[in-house]
């Protein structure tokens, strides 16, 4: 699933250590040793923050007995037995369907190392900084300002080739308090017709593209993304 909304409701290394220069006084005295040749490391910076610890950091909807709880692809079955063991990479999507119901529930339970995950590097959310993106999703690309209400998910198309389809599908977000053209308790439909790529080396499909639309007035046949 696409991190779009509608209506608006996502390292650098440490500087490399000088070479030590010591300079000799003139004539050939005792070497005077500088301030500069001095300084320890902690002078050149912390080190970069590594993605695991910016993920934990972030907050998550995930509730304690999440295994227990109806999943929220809607599948009617428990989450420990549907979209989870995809979470914790227990098993691989083989198939289109699994990569949309399993990032809808990661969008819904706010799971962002799922999301890049699952997204294929071709595609234009993909960046190779991945503490950024992770920011970036967790500050505007998580649908904090909504409820996720229901996913509709269509069949699977087959596209040009073997390694890649096509599925087109609803989410119903209701939003959680009045902001900009939305009012709290408001539906909102966005649909939209993702494109998935097959890996042939593991058999593992991902998210590389989508075209998004809204049931807003105006909007029906507007490609939101575009």
């Amino acid at each position: 699933m696409a991190k779009r909304e509608q209506p608006r409701v996502a390292i650098t290394s440490a500087p490399n250590h000088p070479s030590p220069t010591s300079l000799s006084a003139k004539g050939g005295g005792k070497k005077k040793k500088s301030k500069r040749s001095a300084q320890t490391a902690k002078g050149f910076g912390a080190p970069p923050p590594k993605l695991e610890d910016v993920l934990s950091s972030f907050k998550t909807r995930m509730p304690d007995d999440a295994d227990a709880q109806a999943c929220p692809c809607g599948s009617a079955k428990v989450y420990g037995e549907c979209c989870g063991p995809l979470h914790r990479g227990e098993r691989i999507c083989t198939t289109m369907t699994d990569v949309l119901r399993s990032r809808y529930s990661a969008f819904s339970w706010r799971n962002i190392q799922y999301v890049m995950d699952t997204t294929h590097e071709t595609c234009r959310d993909w960046r190779d900084d991945h503490v950024a993106w992770a920011r970036d999703l967790n500050k505007g690309g998580m649908f904090d300002s909504f409820d996720f209400v229901q996913l509709e998910a269509g069949e699977e198309e087959p596209g040009e080739n073997e390694n890649e389809g096509y599925v087109t599908f609803k989410v119903t977000l209701r939003a959680k308090e009045d902001r900009g053209s939305a009012v709290a308790g408001q539906e909102t439909v966005i649909s939209e017709r993702s494109k998935f790529l097959w890996d042939p080396e593991d058999g593992s499909w991902s998210y590389a593209s989508g075209d998004v639309r809204s049931d807003v007035a105006g909007l029906e046949e507007t490609t939101l993304n575009a």
